[in-house]
């Protein structure tokens, strides 16, 4: 992953934004949504490199690919809700900020309830058995 590439990029949005919102907030805010999403799809590229090296796996682990799109949905969640939280609170809006990082937990943990049901299934079977 060039993370200097990145890096460089998201400083330099930074300070064309710092620049823009002295003059008119409102092009800083578009400008930090815009560089937001160019982050975000050259991120998408290498979340699209791993998918297919974990598709890989799934032949050697068999039984476990209802798991893997559980956390392939988890991780979606968790960068989504990330990426619109920051811009709420670019925007000065911390309170939605903060109820967006709230969804977002409450929806990965309701997403892996089913995972942990079996989990404890597997656990009371087995001293059970």
């Amino acid at each position: 992953m060039d993370v200097i590439k990145i890096t460089l990029y998201g400083i330099t949005a930074v300070v064309f934004i710092l620049l823009l919102k002295s003059c008119n907030s409102q092009w800083g805010t578009v400008l930090s949504i815009g560089a937001g999403v160019v982050l975000a799809l050259y991120i998408l590229n290498y979340l699209l490199d791993m998918s297919a090296a974990l598709k890989e796996w799934e032949a050697y682990l068999s039984g476990v690919s209802q798991y893997m799109g559980v956390l392939w949905k988890a991780l979606g969640i968790t960068y989504l809700c990330e990426f619109a939280s920051g811009v709420c609170r670019d925007s000065g809006n911390s309170l939605i900020a903060g109820q967006i990082e709230l969804c977002g937990k409450v929806a990965v943990m309701l997403l892996g309830m089913p995972i942990l049901w079996a989990l404890v299934e597997t656990i009371t079977g087995y001293y059970q058995g």
